[in-house]
């Protein structure tokens, strides 16, 4: 029964020492299991552009007039004061409506671009994202790998007002032959390993696939920039 109790008491010494210890190992998991969540900036290309437009171009709310003074009666007693109008700062333009961006982001999406092409595109009214796609041809007349292909991406275009935010992400090189695939450009050693890729060949790779994200940004940039009422229509020839 002796040995019992202090065991008992040595055990509860044993808590009162390691929980906090316990509690604080629980805690750093959490934590970093949300950071693995968050998006790695290093892996993509990404810019935020703010985006100015012209007031004229855009219908400006007006105020609605105020209720006309009344008795307790319900009965008009006065006209109501004629409402102030807004301060002109002479300004003449405005920060882009998320509407607006949000347009200019569509018509990015359905254009169809030369030396790439889009799927799986959605808008979700605010945005856009599509899958891009390159093809990947070796220029050496005799390469030693066998790594043509594709170089696909992600595209994303996400609107504030008066701002909006491009994300190219998940660059990977595909290869037409599947054991030769490169994948994640910014991966040090390709998918496929070191011995079936050579460094040279990876470093070609990565300095093509990142031409192309560049290609598609400037694409999007110039579309971005234009008024979106100033687009083509699709009958236009």
């Amino acid at each position: 029964m002796i040995k019992k109790t202090i065991f008992s008491k040595q055990l509860s010494v044993i808590k009162y020492h390691f929980l906090p210890l316990i509690a604080y190992c629980l805690l750093l998991t959490v934590t970093c299991s949300a950071q693995d969540k968050q998006e790695d900036v290093t892996k993509m290309v990404r810019e935020v552009i703010n985006v100015s437009v012209d007031k004229s171009l855009f219908k400006v709310a007006i105020p609605a007039p105020p209720a006309p003074v009344t008795d307790k009666k319900g009965k008009k007693v006065a006209d109501a004061p004629p409402a102030d109008a807004a301060p002109d700062t002479g300004a003449t333009t405005m920060p882009a409506p998320v509407s607006e961006l949000a347009k200019r982001a569509q018509i990015w999406m359905d254009t169809k671009p030369t030396g790439y092409t889009k799927s799986n595109c959605a808008n979700n009214g605010k945005g856009v994202t599509c899958q891009v796609s390159f093809p990947y041809k070796v220029k050496e007349l005799n390469p030693t790998d066998k790594v043509e292909g594709e170089i696909t991406m992600t595209v994303t275009i996400e609107a504030k007002e008066g701002k909006y935010r491009y994300t190219i992400n998940n660059i990977k090189h595909k290869a037409t032959v599947a054991e030769s695939s490169g994948g994640d450009v910014y991966a040090v050693v390709p998918e496929c390993g070191s011995m079936k890729l050579t460094d040279l060949s990876w470093k070609h790779i990565k300095a093509g696939a990142f031409a192309d994200a560049k290609m598609v940004a400037d694409d999007l940039k110039t579309t971005m920039a234009k008024f979106s009422g100033d687009a083509p229509k699709k009958d236009d020839w």
